[in-house]
């Protein structure tokens, strides 16, 4: 395994403060074989969340928020396993 990629996730670039944690457990559903965490914006948001927030060619394109700042996240999911992850990663955040 690359030395840039820990339990699934690429640590090639920044992360949001509290993200990698759920990053990692999002790496371990079924039919996910990696998550790639983007750009990070500046924002308002206050507290954590994560979403799904569409459908992608490779997979799923999410967005994780932190206090101040919103960085997108993409999963490489096959096409069949879509809608499964979308619902576990749904359940997951809660």
């Amino acid at each position: 395994m690359p030395k840039h990629i820990k339990k699934g996730v690429k640590l090639e670039h920044h992360l949001l403060k509290g993200i990698l944690p759920a990053l990692e457990e999002i790496a371990g559903i079924k039919g996910v074989k990696k998550v790639i965490p983007g750009r990070i914006y500046a924002s308002d948001s206050r507290g954590f969340e994560i979403k799904v927030t569409r459908e992608t060619h490779a997979g799923l394109k999410l967005v994780a928020k932190s206090d101040g700042s919103v960085q997108e996240v993409f999963l490489v999911v096959d096409k069949a396993d879509r809608e499964r992850v979308k619902m576990e990663i749904e359940k997951i955040m809660g």
